[in-house]
């Protein structure tokens, strides 16, 4: 017996399939239902499309072919990774010590490259009318230093909410003690390139936190962080709308020491060997098998993936209930900005020429994996962002170009400064290959220089909360349009959707570089009234 996540599909009625396992069916079997009361391990309060059975394997196989489920998955498969990339001493402008700014405020309110092949701050201020004032945002990551300066307002008062999640959602659960705490420091750095007083964009919005990973016991569940944060969302009487960054996804490892190649997770644990796959037919349903079991072969089939050292490779996978989690988070209004990832892989789009490429294993898993869909939280067709990241990089005087390490593809709808990017961080988090200097206005507190789609993400989540200033009412559609129809096109590409081994190629995304258009010297001149 274990836990298995039950997804059930879109409209079903979840409360009939719910009744039908969890009563004893042995006089009356039910088709690919289990012939006795099953034990419910975890019932999700808010979400009633996802719940929590203890199963047998023959069991969970056998409920998969149930057309009311979505899947089943085993819990505990697979790990989150924060899209992290450290680098010390190096930013568009100088370095990581002293007074130096996010370099992304500059370009995203420029409708030009200005600062053409240089790397040298090119003039010119950020002026802003915007803050964020009256929006709330949520940073999903590994915690933050509530007491970092970053995150105070004009009075010096901190701007974290440090809210008991079950509480305010009503969702059955305890929160941990040291919740609001970062001892990776990656979760502070996020949330001060979206609100941060002086690196960020939505310098006076509300901010809210989610500890879910790098945070030994002061976690919340990715169930519980899901679940209350949609009743919380749900709960609010104020008007207020939700922008949530998740600068996280999860991932395994394609171990190449080993011949055929196996997939192993962080802790090195084999899952599965490989045993072939199936690349790229007459049309994206009808691909064409192959017996590859080695990532040497491989690669000119897409599977590249982030080189961790010592023959690993990190490569995505898809947590179906995570992904409908996100689904529920959009159907309710809340505007969800994803990292795309540091796998350097494509990402296509349903119905795209690579979205139904797989790899074939089997052992402790067995099944395929499909490796062009990304990793999970995804969007799917729903709205919001899965954001790329530029470089600091400029191939000409007048482009930019996807950093080599983000994944591309057309399931990347945006793109924004995600390398070198100045941001606070912890007074406790490692200090990773020498990046973190002095916070440069308060000497008792600490700043940091990295890279990753994990940064380039909370641009765009910033600039939402800017946009939602003025248009608290505007649905996740409405956002998402605006973005896209306002997006320069300033992004070098090749023009091909499989050279997989061209770190620059957007491999068929579309050149959509974040502008947050300017009226006169500050966005969106207004008048209060």
């Amino acid at each position: 017996m274990a836990e298995y996540i039950v997804t059930v599909n879109k409209g079903v009625d979840w409360q009939q399939l719910h009744t039908e396992l969890t009563t004893d069916t042995s006089g009356s079997p039910i088709a690919n239902i289990p012939d006795r009361a099953v034990t419910v391990i975890k019932l999700r309060s808010t979400n009633n499309r996802i719940t929590h059975y203890d199963l047998t394997d023959p069991e969970a196989d056998s409920l998969k072919n149930d057309s009311r489920v979505m899947s089943v998955e085993k819990a505990g498969l697979g790990f989150i990774t924060s899209d992290k990339i450290q680098d010390g001493n190096f930013s568009k402008t100088s370095n990581a010590a002293g007074e130096q700014q996010n370099w992304g405020l500059l370009r995203h309110t420029s409708a030009t490259n200005i600062y053409s092949t240089s790397l040298n701050d090119p003039g010119g201020t950020y002026n802003y009318v915007l803050d964020g004032t009256g929006v709330d945002v949520v940073i999903m990551d590994s915690g933050i230093q509530a007491d970092h300066p970053e995150f105070q307002d004009a009075n010096g008062v901190s701007r974290v909410k440090q809210i008991d999640w079950f509480a305010e959602s009503g969702v059955s659960g305890t929160m941990p003690a040291n919740h609001y705490t970062d001892i990776n420091g990656h979760g502070t750095h996020v949330a001060s390139i979206m609100a941060g007083k002086t690196f960020g964009w939505a310098k006076n919005a509300d901010i809210y936190v989610q500890t879910i990973l790098d945070n030994d016991t002061n976690e919340l569940s990715i169930a519980d962080a899901f679940d209350t944060l949609l009743g919380w969302h749900n709960a609010k009487t104020n008007g207020r709308p939700t922008v949530v960054n998740m600068s996280w996804g999860y991932a395994l490892y394609l171990n190449t020491n080993v011949s055929p190649n196996t997939i192993v997770d962080n802790n090195l644990q084999v899952y599965a060997t490989l045993t072939g796959g199936s690349y790229r037919g007459d049309s994206p349903y009808n691909n064409a098998p192959h017996t590859l079991t080695e990532r040497a072969d491989l690669v000119s089939k897409g599977v590249t993936g982030r080189n961790a050292g010592s023959g690993y490779y990190q490569i995505p996978i898809v947590m179906n209930s995570v992904d409908t989690s996100v689904e529920q988070l959009t159907d309710a209004g809340i505007i969800v900005c994803i990292a795309a990832g540091n796998n350097s892989m494509k990402q296509d789009v349903e119905n795209g020429d690579d979205y139904n490429n797989y790899v074939s294993y089997s052992g402790l898993y067995t099944g395929n994996g499909y490796y062009h869909r990304g990793s999970s939280p995804r969007l799917g067709s729903n709205p919001g962002f899965n954001v790329g990241a530029i470089g600091n990089q400029s191939p000409s005087t007048t482009q930019d170009e996807k950093a080599g390490y983000s994944d591309g593809g057309a399931a990347v709808n945006i793109y924004a400064a995600g390398t070198n990017i100045i941001g606070a961080c912890s007074n406790t988090a490692p200090n990773f290959t020498g990046s973190r200097r002095v916070y440069y206005l308060n000497n008792s507190f600490w700043q940091m220089n990295i890279d990753g789609t994990s940064m380039a993400s909370p641009q765009i989540a910033g600039m939402v909360a800017l946009l939602m200033q003025i248009h608290p009412d505007w649905t996740p559609t409405q956002v998402v349009n605006w973005f896209q129809n306002n997006a320069t096109n300033k992004i070098y590409t090749t023009g091909n959707s499989d050279d997989y081994t061209v770190t620059n190629s957007l491999w068929g995304s579309e050149q959509r570089l974040a502008y947050f258009k300017l009226s006169g010297s500050k966005p969106f001149q207004y008048i209060a009234s």
